[in-house]
């Protein structure tokens, strides 16, 4: 059994820790400080991404990869809650006939380290179908060079009208 992950709270920082190794790779990348564009703090940084106007998730590193963070907006876009998006596939972010698609722009990202433009269809818990559009996505490395995960980033979706 996946265990969860606690709620993020104050009390944990929101995942501050976490989030600060997500956004370093993200500039380490594409060169793109999203701390800075919009003017997040250090201190503050796992709240108020918590509490952006942007999606951003992130999964772990294993063979099979579990999601291990995602902001409000992706609790809301997906439905669901933060104890069953922590113990959720990534995989199961998508329908099974999109999955060979996403597990292709996966393995790019492992080898190429980010893409940026990436759009697909995903599907939330209660089975509403929406595309994430312009999607930049990751390769998060640990401060020794190890992978750590992936992470992905937008701003947009296009809800389903039977795509």
């Amino acid at each position: 059994m996946i265990r969860s992950l606690e709620l993020p709270d104050a009390s944990n920082k929101y995942y501050r820790d976490h989030l600060s190794i997500v956004l370093e790779n993200l500039k380490r990348w594409t060169s793109y400080d999203l701390i800075k564009e919009y003017g997040f703090s250090e201190e503050n940084l796992g709240e108020q991404v918590f509490d952006a106007d942007f999606y951003i998730l992130s999964h772990n590193n294993a063979a099979d990869p579990i999601l291990n963070y995602g902001n409000d907006r992706v609790l809301k876009l997906w439905e669901t809650s933060w104890e069953e998006l922590t113990t959720m596939y990534s995989r199961d972010t998508a329908k099974p006939v999109n999955l060979s698609a996403r597990l292709a722009m996966i393995e790019q990202v492992k080898l190429q380290n980010y893409i940026s433009g990436y759009s697909g269809l995903r599907i939330s818990k209660t089975g509403k179908e929406f595309k994430i559009l312009d999607v930049t996505i990751w390769n998060i490395l640990t401060n020794n060079g190890d992978l750590y995960g992936q992470a992905a980033w937008f701003k947009s979706i296009e809800r389903s009208t039977n795509f």
